[in-house]
């Protein structure tokens, strides 16, 4: 399995095909395995990159809230693409990943070609209850696992980026 070391974490990542670098951040209720049909695709032409964020098995699961941020997430991509030794790339997200993919274009202007932000926001403007949620999220996982959170995934806006979001790509 391939992993960076960035920021004192390592970070599962996956690159296939060649070409200019495309890398996708997947959203909240996802890991890099959401990307799978935008892979197959846009291989033909590209160096597709997918990672799973921190916090996201096979990466690393640092303890405590100070090791999570959107500033974190942004220097995580960062550092994997200089990891790569790409300079350059065009850079992708849904919903939380849009996010990093949008403040990634903000934080690093030169290293974005272009972006593409899908069912994102700017971050919660209520933290505590997000930490909340979180933690009942965690809560589910850790007791059930994905099963437990099929209402969430099945949710308006998640999974989009599964096969049945990406069917005219093929």
């Amino acid at each position: 399995m391939p992993y960076a070391e960035i920021n004192d974490v390592n970070l599962y990542y996956e690159s296939t095909g060649d070409g200019f670098p495309l890398v996708w951040s997947h959203e909240f209720a996802g890991d890099y395995r959401s990307w799978e049909p935008q892979v197959r695709f846009f291989s033909r032409r590209y160096r597709v990159i997918t990672y799973c964020a921190r916090g996201y098995p096979p990466s690393d699961v640092p303890g405590g809230l100070d090791a999570y941020s959107q500033e974190q997430a942004v220097e995580d991509l960062r550092g994997l693409l200089a990891h790569l030794g790409i300079r350059r790339a065009h850079v992708g997200g849904l919903s939380m990943g849009g996010n990093v993919a949008l403040n990634f274009g903000l934080a690093h202007p030169a290293m974005a070609r272009s972006l593409v932000v899908a069912g994102t926001g700017t971050g919660s403007d209520a933290p505590i209850s997000f930490a909340e949620n979180v933690a009942g999220f965690a809560g589910r996982l850790e007791s059930g696992g994905m099963a437990a959170m099929e209402d969430y995934t099945r949710g308006a806006g998640a999974g989009a980026a599964s096969a049945q979001g990406s069917q005219g790509l093929a």
